[in-house]
């Protein structure tokens, strides 16, 4: 598909410009505050733990605490600066998605109306992303390309990752062969041993701009599908 983009104004035709590109803007200012939160909490950390040393008679035991986090009991440093991060982009990406998923759904009731299908979306697939996607091309008759395929396909992926947080704790519990493959083919994404998903603080800024591609490339076959009709 070319990379030139006509502009439409108003309406349906104009989706990804008046309704969504600012959408996505708050996304990925979310996204920053979320890393800032993280830096923020590693720096309070260093500045303000608290180091015990208690001497033996043949040797000394060193703990450090920070606020809440009993240094007897836990590693103070391994969860200011890798666990709780990587929970916080957990999160992250749960609630985005969620946004992101919102924003689809809005789609499906804008193209109802501009086609005049008198096809109101349900949800008829296992999952509402699934289900958006066969609305938008079996009642909508948006047509596809390689693409957008292949956004749906890492969009599918992004999906089962935020399943697995959401209702394993950040672990993948089933995953498939895309699922795997997108994660080895991510360099800011991986699994630890106990196939905990490891978030660097790359992974959630590069989701951006693969958000505004994919609603520029849907926003392009609603434009298609218009002039045919």
């Amino acid at each position: 598909m070319s990379e030139e983009r006509e502009f439409i104004v108003g309406g349906t035709y104009n989706w990804y410009d008046q309704n969504v590109a600012a959408g996505i803007d708050l996304i990925e200012a979310f996204i920053e505050q979320c890393e800032i939160s993280n830096s923020f909490a590693i720096t309070e950390y260093h500045k303000y733990k608290q180091v015990e040393i208690e001497e033996y008679e043949h040797g000394a035991s060193i703990s450090t605490h920070f606020r809440l986090i009993d240094g007897d009991t836990f590693n103070a440093e391994e969860i200011m600066t890798n666990v709780f991060p990587n929970m916080n982009r957990h999160s992250t990406l749960v609630l985005i998605m969620s946004m992101f998923e919102k924003t689809l759904k809005n789609l499906c009731d804008r193209v109802n109306t501009l086609f005049e299908l008198n096809k109101p979306f349900k949800k008829v697939k296992p999952s509402l992303l699934l289900s958006i996607k066969y609305y938008l091309t079996n009642e909508a008759n948006l047509e596809s390309n390689e693409i957008l395929e292949k956004q749906w396909s890492d969009l599918m992926c992004l999906q089962s990752i935020r399943n697995n947080i959401t209702h394993n704790f950040g672990y993948l519990e089933e995953g498939n062969k895309y699922v795997t493959r997108y994660i080895d083919n991510n360099k800011n994404l991986s699994l630890a041993e106990d196939n905990e998903f490891l978030l660097n603080h790359e992974f959630l800024k590069d989701l951006i701009p693969n958000f505004r591609s994919f609603c520029l490339e849907l926003q392009q076959v609603i434009r298609d599908k218009s002039k045919r009709n």
